[in-house]
């Protein structure tokens, strides 16, 4: 006990963080790759009833093309990397544009379209978290046309 005590009086004394007093240096050859990364204005957190299935896909929609209406029984979290894409949802009909950098988050259940209304690709890095065992996306009515 006593020896853990100095040592980490002298971890702190130096002013290294407790967390990295015994780091280690990478070994080998790692390649790490960023798919996306993308800023959202609102708070994130991932929650699930039970076990969850953890998908990543990337997008690529062509001008003038559209997802259709549809829902995901879980959380969407969208990193726009390329172009611009217009998202509607039941929560808000009017269709908000997000571009390149940013990030977009939808909630389980709630109905929403993409459109890409420009004259060039818009692509995107999707996460969904999806109760094990569900479909990625089921249709759903518009809404907005209501």
């Amino acid at each position: 006990m006593a020896v853990r005590y100095v040592i980490a009086s002298a971890v702190l004394a130096a002013g290294i963080p407790p967390g990295l007093a015994w780091a280690t240096p990478p070994e080998g050859d790692t390649v790490r790759e960023d798919l996306a990364k993308g800023t959202t204005e609102v708070p994130v957190s991932i929650m699930t009833d039970g076990p969850a299935t953890l998908m990543v896909q990337e997008l690529t929609i062509s001008p003038g093309a559209s997802s259709g209406w549809h829902t995901h029984p879980g959380a969407e979290y969208s990193v726009i990397t390329e172009g611009s894409v217009e998202l509607q949802t039941a929560a808000a009909c009017w269709p908000v544009s997000y571009g390149a950098g940013q990030a977009v988050l939808i909630p389980a259940g709630l109905p929403h379209r993409v459109a890409n209304e420009s004259a060039h690709d818009a692509r995107a890095v999707v996460t969904y978290t999806l109760p094990v065992g569900a479909p990625v996306r089921g249709d759903s009515p518009d809404i907005c046309s209501s």
